[in-house]
């Protein structure tokens, strides 16, 4: 049975990041590039949101015996198969996971630049995300 208070935590994860998030983009890339915490904090946030919609696509994944993913990437592309999220917005969410995964392992080669294009152009895909769950869940009715 799908925990629902466990999905409702990660998506207040996500809605606090976000929250941080949405009060960094109104700075300019130059501004944002003289603020090492924000660079850091960003980062961080980034991180552990998407980390947030990896363990709530997890969980209904192994609650619904999906399969076992061979990576978090795969934990969108089977809830996009199985119709619980949209297949138009798995690519996006694959993304997210890649680069939360370059946030992890190649830190060294994330720029300041790409953070800040994050920051002012992607943030409602978190959003869209959490409306997709909320969409499965409300249909599903664990």
């Amino acid at each position: 049975m799908i925990d629902l208070e466990k999905i409702k935590s990660r998506i207040e994860i996500i809605r606090g990041n976000v929250v941080e998030l949405e009060e960094m983009k109104g700075c300019s890339l130059e501004d944002f590039s003289g603020q090492k915490r924000d660079v850091a904090a960003a980062k961080h946030f980034i991180r552990e949101a998407v980390e947030a919609m990896i363990d709530i696509g997890a969980h209904i994944v192994a609650k619904r015996l999906l399969g076992a993913p061979a990576s978090a990437a795969d934990v969108m592309i089977i809830l996009g198969e199985k119709e619980m999220i949209p297949r138009e917005h798995v690519g996006t969410y694959v993304r997210m996971v890649k680069y939360r995964n370059r946030l992890v392992h190649f830190y060294h080669e994330v720029t300041i630049a790409e953070l800040h294009n994050i920051l002012q152009s992607h943030l409602q895909d978190f959003d869209r995300f959490i409306g997709d769950i909320a969409s499965y869940l409300h249909e599903e009715k664990p």
